[in-house]
């Protein structure tokens, strides 16, 4: 049946705004994580590891190949091999694969190079053609002027022997310059490239030692916990490994095959590009067809070989988004997009392009330590992709925002589901009421002001008008086939319940929530604010039993007030007090079960024993028939 609603004032009824003094949340849970402390640390980290760049790149990329290579060694070492063996064979096989990955590379890059003199006919024509396109656009007028000025000044200056004879003063360099501006800049890479061999083949064959030191230096005594935080931070950064290298392989070997089937001379340089910048997140992909459609635009002399090498990176990249990616990182390394972003973005700006490669692994490295290491949590807080906010918690910060729009999940929910009468009640019992809990707590403690108290019970009375046509639309009988048996009977029918708040607007918000679910079930019900003097309209309505909805133990002296008045009118009439005490507190529920009564039949902790209460059942009763909570 449609609800009677008997209110003092209209359900937006701004009351008086008053602001309160905000204090200072206390005790532990308010403790912040971002202490002064950890963040000078953090910061004092960065700053070394920007100075001591040289030190610490190849350190941290001899580990990360290191990492990479033990399973290899743990492999062989299977087989019956010995350690040193074992870490010199997998050392040998890595760095001769990466060499002659190089070689590959370096030789396709000089094919390219010298190749390039014949594509310059293509270029030069189709770029004479966008410009006659763009003949009648001033823009394009201007940047054609540009282009032939700068070609105009690169043109060299021919002597026509007329002027002044230009004499040129040629230095002669010193053997210590010579070293310093050629020996030493060449020899810089293959000094790095000795460091990091030489911190794997050492890591290696110290790896039981370093993971000795590990336990001893991270976990003390807590050897179980710093075993599981290694293992877990082995398995998360080994699944991100070989997924990452497995699904760049299957990535550049059709764009290869696809480049040379096309007709795109050396295809397998951009396949090779192609397998490199993907370890690149997001962006990689985006680089690595930009090299290719560059040399299709100089090869052909129509724009048919662009389009085809488009169309060709297109088809490979949307079938490893939807089917090879999802496949491959079933795993994932717990790190969120955006922090991937950052944490690259990061790196790349402390140790340039090497920090790109070891971004993720590091920032996985991050993430564990901060799940497992209170003290660093931090970093699993900005950097994880766990929730760190309970459901609850996160719908009470949007509503303090203003984002009402966040109860469309409860209308998303309702329109989808078998019954969406029960999967409103319910919605109401585990989302809504206890955000209603925390706003009450809040602004008894002077951290929540009226107008904000207000709004959010406002947003609570319009989310109960978008779920009143569901309930109604549930309640209405569905024609029965003949032969088919009747329903079940729903346990409010016959049963008329009286429900108000106890003495704050976040009361009737959760009145009428209660009076919605209650209605849903089968009763009818009269739901009235707590400024309403109630006798009139109890007499009129006939109320079976009347409950009084106090959200927090400051709401009780209002309640017994009410309490006691309806007995000295009404003797005969049942009332329950129905409490919702802050689910953060483990004994706030018994604390609401041993209340005094003070008039009140019985006292109703959460929603269903406040249900089973109203109509005079016992709770089992609801259970048995399925419409528990």
């Amino acid at each position: 049946m449609r609800a009677e609603t008997a209110r003092g004032e209209p359900r937006t009824a701004v009351h008086r705004i008053g602001t309160r003094a905000l204090e200072e949340p206390q005790g532990p849970e308010s403790a912040s994580i971002v202490t002064l402390p950890v963040m000078a640390v953090i910061v004092a980290v960065c700053v070394i590891l920007s100075v001591g760049q040289e030190l610490f790149l190849p350190l941290a990329m001899g580990m990360l190949f290191a990492f990479i290579l033990t399973p290899v060694v743990n492999a062989l070492r299977r087989l019956g091999l010995g350690d040193k063996v074992a870490v010199v064979i997998t050392v040998v096989a890595a760095f001769a694969l990466l060499g002659a990955f190089v070689l590959i590379f370096a030789y396709q890059l000089s094919v390219i190079g010298s190749n390039l003199p014949q594509y310059q006919g293509n270029v030069i024509g189709k770029i004479d053609a966008i410009f006659e396109m763009g003949s009648e656009s001033k823009v394009m007028a201007r940047l054609q002027e540009m282009v032939g000025d700068i070609g105009a000044r690169l043109q060299p200056v021919e002597n026509t022997g007329t002027g002044p004879m230009q004499v040129q003063v040629v230095d002669h360099t010193s053997l210590t310059d010579w070293l310093n501006g050629v020996i030493l800049p060449a020899l810089s890479p293959v000094i790095v490239f000795g460091l990091i061999a030489v911190v794997v083949v050492f890591a290696l064959l110290e790896r039981g030692e370093l993971r000795d030191r590990l336990v001893a230096l991270i976990g003390g005594g807590n050897i179980v916990g710093t075993s599981r935080m290694l293992a877990e931070a082995g398995a998360r950064v080994s699944s991100y490994l070989v997924a990452q290298l497995m699904v760049n392989v299957i990535y550049a070997v059709p764009i290869w095959l696809g480049l040379w089937l096309i007709g795109v001379p050396n295809a397998l340089f951009f396949g090779i590009v192609t397998l490199i910048l993907r370890f690149v997140p997001y962006i990689g992909t985006a680089l690595s067809a930009i090299l290719p459609l560059l040399m299709a635009f100089a090869v052909s002399p129509d724009w048919s070989l662009v389009l085809w090498t488009a169309g060709l990176f297109v088809l490979v990249e949307f079938t490893t988004s939807n089917v090879i990616e999802p496949w491959f990182y079933g795993r994932k390394t717990g790190v969120s997009p955006l922090a991937v972003i950052i944490s690259a973005m990061f790196w790349t700006w402390l140790w340039g392009p090497a920090g790109l490669i070891i971004a993720t692994p590091l920032t996985v490295c991050l993430v564990v330590i901060g799940q497992h290491i209170p003290g660093l949590r931090v970093f699993s807080v900005l950097l994880g992709d766990n929730p760190v906010l309970e459901e609850t918690s996160r719908l009470y910060d949007r509503l303090l925002t203003g984002h009402v729009f966040v109860f469309e999940e409860a209308t998303t929910l309702a329109s989808g589901a078998d019954e969406p009468a029960e999967e409103i009640v319910a919605y109401y019992d585990t989302q809504a009421l206890p955000v209603l809990v925390m706003a009450q707590a809040d602004h008894e403690a002077g951290q929540l002001t009226d107008q904000q108290a207000n709004r959010i019970a406002n947003s609570i009375f319009a989310l109960a008008e978008k779920m009143e046509p569901v309930i109604e639309e549930e309640l209405i009988p569905e024609p029965l086939a003949e032969g088919e048996a009747p329903p079940a009977t729903l346990p409010g029918e016959g049963r008329r319940v009286a429900v108000m708040g106890a003495r704050t607007e976040l009361d009737d918000a959760a009145a009428e929530l209660v009076g919605q679910s209650l209605r849903a079930r089968g009763a009818e019900t009269l739901v009235m604010e707590h400024r309403t003097l109630p006798g009139r309209a109890l007499r009129e309505f006939g109320a079976d039993a009347f409950m009084i909805v106090a959200l927090d133990g400051a709401s009780q002296p209002a309640a017994v007030t009410q309490l006691r008045q309806l007995r000295r009118r009404f003797s005969g009439l049942r009332v329950v007090l129905a409490t919702w005490p802050n689910a953060a507190d483990p004994e706030a529920a018994e604390e609401g079960r041993s209340l005094d009564k003070n008039g009140a039949d019985a006292v109703a902790v959460g929603m269903k024993e406040a249900t089973a209460l109203a109509f005079g059942l016992p709770i089992e009763a609801l259970e048995a028939a399925d419409l528990a909570v």
